[in-house]
């Protein structure tokens, strides 16, 4: 069998060149579908699915309370500081049963070459992949909040005026974005080291409790001081996101005392400070081709 070679000439592409904006779009939007396991396998939906669900369960349980019990009973409705206690634990769900997904596999499949042989950079990378995780993260954050909000002024159960009903909604979108950055930048940053989708879940939940508890002990059962508080990320934004809301729930004292400004400037720093680690992560990692 001889083979021929075809002498086709070269032809110079004509098409449009979207460039490097356009890149970041449709990386953050494959993002966002992956996350959300949308055309996906079903196994890939249930933990998308079911950690929303547990975000929003409450929210229309205490709007039902809200319709059928009335104003009289507002008051002893969970606040919207209280909130953050209950989506905690779907927040941390959703990160490290996400955001590996997200990541990892674009190293162990290779894929991250690829993206960046494109116009993407590991910056616009970065950011793109950051980008489509926030917003689904405030599906979890901002959505429960503005909803229950919305049920109770519906419902007359808020007992104010259209300017306070206003002001609970600037101050949910506020607390819900910081949140949602915050868990954005710690799952990423912590699922940027291991390969394993699997290792990556585990090490940001381990990650999480072990700050949080370790840092609770100290602070309670020691004289380390009312800095040690700081230590613990997580705490710290579930304190900011009550002083936004001017509804503090008590969760250690040590963090209760500290002003508001400190304690929001804090959390913000946290989310800066996560960024720059993911975003120095990424420019030193090696890529497998």
């Amino acid at each position: 069998m001889s083979s021929q070679i075809h002498d086709l000439g070269y032809r110079k592409y004509t098409g449009e060149r979207a460039g490097v904006s356009w890149a970041v779009r449709s990386l953050k939007t494959h993002s966002v579908r992956r996350a959300l396991g949308i055309k996906r396998s079903g196994r890939h939906k249930i933990a998308p699915v079911m950690t929303i669900g547990l975000a929003y369960l409450p929210a229309l349980g205490l709007a039902a309370a809200a319709i059928f019990l009335g104003s009289d009973l507002a008051s002893d409705l969970i606040g919207y500081g209280d909130y953050y206690g209950i989506i905690a634990f779907a927040l941390l769900l959703f990160t490290a049963a996400v955001v590996p997904g997200v990541l990892t596999s674009d190293r162990t499949t290779g894929m991250l070459a690829l993206y960046l042989a494109s116009p993407l950079t590991r910056s616009t990378y970065v950011l793109a992949k950051a980008v489509g995780i926030f917003q689904v993260m405030l599906l979890v954050t901002t959505g429960p909040v503005l909803f229950l909000a919305v049920a109770y002024r519906l419902a007359d159960a808020d007992g104010g005026s259209i300017g306070s009903f206003l002001e609970i909604l600037l101050r949910g979108l506020v607390a819900g974005v910081l949140a949602a950055a915050f868990w954005t930048c710690f799952g990423m940053l912590i699922a940027s080291f291991p390969k394993r989708w699997g290792i990556a879940s585990v090490s940001i939940v381990a990650t999480a409790f072990i700050t949080n508890f370790a840092v609770a002990v100290l602070a309670e059962e020691t004289d380390a001081g009312a800095w040690v508080a700081f230590f613990a990320p997580g705490l710290v934004v579930s304190e900011a996101w009550q002083r936004i809301f001017v509804d503090p729930v008590v969760e250690l004292d040590a963090i209760d005392g500290q002003g508001t400004g400190l304690v929001i400037f804090v959390a913000i720093a946290y989310v800066v400070a996560l960024a720059g680690g993911t975003w120095w992560r990424y420019q030193t990692v090696e890529i497998d081709r």
